[in-house]
C-alpha cells in the first residue's frame, strides 16, 4: 500500500547486497534471449527459460498449428447453427460438390476449459466460392484470408485468440472450419486429449503468458511454447482427464437448446414432484460436476508440473503464482456476453424459463416430448472429437433423419403444421391451451399445479402475462436472449403483436414460405374478427333491447367501447400484416433471422426488425435473396 516506503526500503536493501528480498531480481539481460521474441521475463528462473530450448516446442514432433478463414463480412458469412435448414448443413469436405453450403465454424468464445459450444456456421458451399470470390474483390487474393484450407474439418485443440478472459483450450470437433480468432492445433488422433490436458495445465499456461501481452494469443505464441516428452503413464493419464472433463461439460450442455448435444432442459432432466425439488437437484448436479472438475483440473495441474519439472511452489518462479495473470478487465461480463457464456445456469427463474421455451418447441414440433415422457432412452453422448450431429438428439424427426412437420403414428401430441399459434382464448390453437397440453402430457393430473408453481417461480400472475409481456421478464425477451450467441440475434418463435398487446400471433421460423401470412391471415385473424364483430353486434342489441335509461345500461356502453376498441385494434393489426403479406416476399432461411423479420417491423416489438427494413430499403444486402426481391419490386430506393 505504501509504495514510497518499499522502494525506499527495497533500495537500501540492494545497496547492502540482501539481493534476495521478493522484489529484487538479478538478472543478466542476454539470459532474454532465451524465451522467444525476447520479453523481459525477470520474474522466472533461468530453468524456466531454458526451457524454450530444452524442451520440444508446441509446433514439431508432427503437431501443426494453424490459423484459418476470416470472411471480412461475417453477417453475410455467418449464421448461428440454428438459423439454416439442416438439410443444407454440412460436416466433411462435401461442400466441394456443392450438396452442402453451411459447415461448423470456431471462432473463439468465453472461456471454457475443454470443451465449448460452436453456434456458428458459415457459408462454404462449393468449397468456398462465394466468400473466396468476396475476399479476393476486396484484398486482392483469397489466400489472404481464407487460410490453411487443407486443415478444415481435421479434428484438433482450438482457442480465443483474443481474450481478456484467460487462455483456454477447447476441443475442436471433427468437421469444423477454423477461422482468424478461433485457430487451431493438429495432432495424431490418439494425442489430441493428452495435449488438451496439458494445454489446460496452469504450467503450460504460465509459459505462455511468459512471451505475451495479456490477452493476446496468436498462433505464433502457441507454436513457440514448450512441450515435454509425449510418452509413459502420465500422458494416458492426462488423455483420460481430458476426456472426462470434457464430456462432463458436454453433459450438462445437454440441457442447453441452443446447443447441437441438445436432449432435455435441465428441469427434465431431474426427478422430483415439484419444480422446485428439481430446480435443487440441478443446482446439485451442476455443484458436483463443478467439484469433480475442479478436482480433475488439480490432477492436471500435479501431472503437468511434473513433466515439465516445474515445482508448483513459489521458489523457481520466484515469488510468481503459476496462474496467468488473474485480473481481468472491467468489460469481463460485457466479453462474456459478446462471446456467449458458456457457464451453466442453477438460476430457478432461467430454468423455468428453458422449461417453457422446451414446450413451445413441442408444440410447434421442434422437439420430441417422448423423451420428456421417457418413452425413449436418453441419446448416447458424442465424444468431444467427433462431430457435431446435423439435427440435436432431442429433435422430432423424421424417417430421413431430419426435422419433420408430421406427427409420428401414436405420437402423444398434437403438433402445429403450418407454424402459427395464437394468443386468443377462443382459438383451439390458443397459446395457453396449447402450452396446457403440453403440461398434460409430461405430468398428467399434475399439470394444473405445475403451471401454477412456474408461474410463481417467473414472476408473473399467469402464463398469459409472460407471453404477452415484451420487454423483460417476458417470453419474448427471453427468447431473444437465449437465441442470441456470437453477436447474432436468431429468435426462431416471432412475436407478431397488437398495439394494446391484446392479440398476438407466433410464428414459427422453420415453417415459413410465401403464404404463411395469408394463412395467418385467412385462418386466425379474419376469424378473430369476424367474431369479434359478432360480439359487438350482440351488445348492441342488447341495449337497444333494454332502452337508455333501464339497469344495466351504463355497464352496457363501458363493455361496447371497449369491444369497439379491440375491434380496432384488431383491424390495425390486420393493416400491418396485409402490408406485409401483400410484398408477396418468398422466405429464404440462408438469409438468415433478422433479414427475414424485417418485413414485420410494425408487428414485432423488436428494433432490429426496423433497423433492418431501413438498411433493406437503403439498398443493402444486395446479395441476399429479400434484398433481390426488394430490388425486382421497386422498392429499393
Amino acid at each position: 500500500d505504501d509504495k514510497e516506503a518499499r522502494l525506499v526500503e527495497t533500495i537500501r536493501a540492494l545497496r547492502e547486497s540482501h539481493t534476495h528480498t521478493p522484489d529484487v531480481h538479478v538478472v543478466d539481460p542476454a539470459c532474454f534471449r532465451r524465451v522467444p521474441n525476447s520479453p523481459f521475463a525477470y520474474w522466472v528462473s533461468d530453468r524456466v527459460r531454458n526451457m524454450y530450448s530444452d524442451l520440444p516446442l508446441c509446433e514439431s514432433e508432427g503437431r501443426e498449428i494453424r490459423c484459418g478463414m476470416g470472411t471480412l463480412d461475417d453477417f453475410r458469412f455467418l449464421r448461428t447453427w440454428w438459423e439454416v435448414n439442416e438439410r443444407s448443413a454440412g460436416r466433411s469436405k462435401e461442400s466441394e460438390s456443392g450438396r452442402s453450403t453451411w459447415f461448423p465454424y470456431a471462432k473463439g468464445g468465453g472461456y471454457a476449459e475443454y470443451y465449448s459450444p460452436i453456434p456458428l456456421v458459415v457459408n462454404f458451399r462449393n468449397n468456398g466460392k462465394e466468400v473466396k470470390q468476396y475476399v479476393e474483390m476486396k484484398v486482392g487474393s483469397a489466400s489472404r484470408k481464407v487460410q490453411a484450407e487443407s486443415y478444415y474439418f481435421r479434428p484438433g485443440i482450438t482457442w480465443s485468440s483474443r481474450t481478456q478472459l484467460g487462455l483456454s483450450m477447447r476441443s475442436l470437433p471433427k468437421g469444423c472450419i477454423i477461422s482468424v480468432k478461433g485457430p487451431a492445433l493438429f495432432a495424431d488422433e490418439e494425442l489430441l486429449p493428452a495435449l488438451l490436458g496439458l494445454m489446460n495445465s496452469k504450467a503450460f499456461r504460465f509459459l505462455v503468458s511468459i512471451q505475451v501481452a495479456f490477452g493476446s494469443y496468436e498462433v505464433g505464441v502457441i507454436q513457440r511454447s514448450p512441450v515435454p516428452a509425449l510418452r509413459g503413464p502420465q500422458w494416458q493419464r492426462l488423455r483420460e482427464l481430458a476426456q472426462s472433463s470434457a464430456n462432463a461439460r458436454l453433459a450438462l450442455g445437454t440441457a442447453i437448446e441452443t446447443n447441437h448435444d441438445f436432449h432435455l432442459p435441465s428441469l427434465l432432466q431431474t426427478a422430483g414432484d415439484w419444480l422446485a425439488e428439481r430446480v435443487a437437484a440441478w443446482q446439485t448436479r451442476v455443484s458436483v460436476v463443478e467439484r469433480t472438475l475442479l478436482d480433475y483440473s488439480k490432477e492436471v495441474d500435479e501431472i503437468a508440473s511434473t513433466l515439465y519439472g516445474i515445482d508448483q511452489g513459489p521458489s523457481l518462479m520466484q515469488g510468481q503464482s503459476l496462474d496467468p495473470a488473474s485480473s481481468v478487465a472491467d468489460d469481463e461480463q460485457e466479453l462474456n456476453e459478446e462471446e456467449g457464456s458458456t457457464t451453466e445456469t442453477t438460476d430457478p427463474q432461467t430454468l423455468a424459463a428453458e422449461l417453457v421455451s422446451y414446450i413451445v418447441g413441442c408444440i410447434f414440433g421442434r422437439w420430441d416430448i417422448r423423451f420428456a415422457r421417457q418413452d425413449r432412452p436418453t441419446p448416447d453422448l458424442r465424444g468431444a472429437f467427433d462431430p457435431l450431429p446435423v439435427c440435436s438428439p432431442g429433435m422430432l424427426l423424421g424417417p430421413d433423419g431430419f426435422p419433420t412437420s408430421h406427427a409420428p403414428e401414436s405420437y402423444p401430441l398434437r403438433i402445429d403444421r403450418d407454424g402459427i399459434i395464437v394468443d386468443d382464448p377462443d382459438h383451439d390453437d390458443d397459446i395457453i391451451r396449447r402450452v396446457r397440453d403440453v403440461l398434460e402430457v409430461i405430468w398428467k393430473n399434475r399439470a394444473d399445479a405445475i403451471e401454477k408453481e412456474a408461474c410463481e417461480i417467473l414472476g408473473v400472475t399467469d402464463l398469459r402475462d409472460y407471453f404477452r409481456k415484451p420487454g423483460a421478464g417476458g417470453f419474448w425477451d427471453d427468447h431473444i436472449k437465449r437465441y442470441s450467441k456470437s453477436r447474432r440475434k436468431a429468435p426462431i418463435y416471432w412475436l407478431l403483436q397488437s398495439s394494446k398487446k391484446n392479440y398476438a400471433l407466433w410464428i414459427y421460423y422453420h415453417r415459413l414460405d410465401k403464404d404463411i401470412l395469408f394463412k395467418a391471415l385467412l385462418n386466425y385473424l379474419e376469424p378473430k374478427i369476424r367474431r369479434e364483430e359478432s360480439r359487438l353486434d350482440e351488445l348492441r342489441s342488447q341495449k337497444t333491447a333494454l332502452g337508455p335509461a333501464t339497469k344495466g345500461a351504463k355497464k352496457l356502453d363501458k363493455d361496447i367501447d371497449r369491444q369497439d376498441a379491440l375491434l380496432s385494434e384488431l383491424r390495425d393489426f390486420e393493416d400491418k400484416l396485409r402490408r406485409s403479406a401483400n410484398l408477396h416476399l418468398d422466405p429464404d432461411l440462408n438469409d438468415g433471422v433478422v433479414l427475414n423479420i424485417a418485413p414485420l417491423r410494425e408487428l414485432v416489438p423488436w428494433k432490429e426488425a426496423k433497423s433492418y427494413w431501413v438498411d433493406l430499403m437503403d439498398g443493402k444486402y444486395e446479395w441476399s435473396s429479400i434484398g433481390k426481391q426488394l430490388r425486382e419490386k421497386g422498392l429499393v430506393k
